[in-house]
């Protein structure tokens, strides 16, 4: 009688393995990274990487996007679901489907629309990206705000600066004052 192992043995222990690390994971990878990037947000990624590198001072987000939206809101790293609620004005039921909100190399638009009828109920659909600081653009917000909406005619201003190889020179303003705001 052999004490090694059977082939079979050792395809059930290496199943076992993958599924006991499978969970792990994704928990890893959903939580930690922010998890993995969806094609409507590869597509406005692509949009609005053309943008920005058209040089212009301001940016509209009208064209870049595919769905329907009213108002946009940039959202900084860090946020707590109750500030969210706050800067929406509404009470937001996926803000755990956020899984990047806690980390400090991202940032957020949500791009909300008008509230409607749906089978289920009224809906207010919300489409949430997610932006790389390096890679894309840096987020500015006024000072201890960690977000802010605008309307879909609104401009929203762009700065640039002196960075290393590598990191994105744009700087995406929500901070900018507008005629008849104090």
């Amino acid at each position: 009688m052999s004490a090694a192992p059977s082939p079979s043995f050792l395809k059930v222990i290496g199943l076992l393995l993958l599924f006991t690390l499978a969970p792990g994971t994704m928990y890893f990878l959903y939580t930690q990274t922010g998890g993995p990037e969806s094609k409507k947000e590869l597509a406005f990624h692509k949009n609005m990487r053309t943008a920005l590198m058209s040089g212009s001072e301001t940016l509209d987000l009208a064209p870049l996007t595919e769905w329907p939206w009213i108002e946009v809101c940039a959202l900084d790293a860090g946020i707590t679901e109750l500030e969210l609620n706050a800067v929406l004005g509404f009470e937001y039921e996926h803000f755990s489907a956020l899984h990047w909100l806690h980390l400090a190399d991202h940032w957020t638009l949500m791009f909300i629309d008008s509230e409607r009828e749906a089978s289920w109920g009224m809906a207010r659909p919300v489409t949430s990206i997610r932006i790389p600081r390096e890679g894309l653009a840096d987020l500015a917000l006024p000072s201890g705000v960690k977000g802010r909406c605008v309307d879909f005619q609104e401009e929203i201003y762009l700065t640039r600066r002196d960075v290393p190889i590598g990191v994105s020179p744009v700087v995406v303003r929500f901070d900018i004052i507008h005629e008849g705001e104090e």
